[in-house]
């Protein structure tokens, strides 16, 4: 069986062929809000809030420059679209 993973991990570098990891969709539109400003400059907000371990969701530091000012509030909620890279390609509010 690892022959095999490994064989095709192999395979797809030389190839040159790479697949997304995750699909479009998943990246489009995902829940996060703003925890805190920890480090000056830096946002702490949380990914998937009610998601993961003990239901807190990812937490991530990112640039305030990021997230536009009126959104900077903790506990405003928030829509992320992300690449494939996981880097943060657009931020607005999400309206619940």
């Amino acid at each position: 069986m690892a022959r095999l993973i490994v064989s095709c991990h192999i395979e797809r570098a030389v190839s040159g062929k790479t697949k997304p990891r995750y699909p479009k969709e998943w990246l489009d539109r995902v829940p996060a809000e703003v925890l805190a400003c920890l480090v000056p400059g830096e946002l702490r907000i949380i990914v998937l809030p009610g998601d993961g371990h003990v239901n807190g969701g990812v937490p991530r530091d990112v640039p305030a420059e990021l997230i536009p000012p009126e959104l900077r509030m903790p506990n405003t909620r928030l829509w992320l679209q992300l690449d494939d890279d996981m880097s943060i390609l657009r931020v607005w509010r999400r309206e619940e």
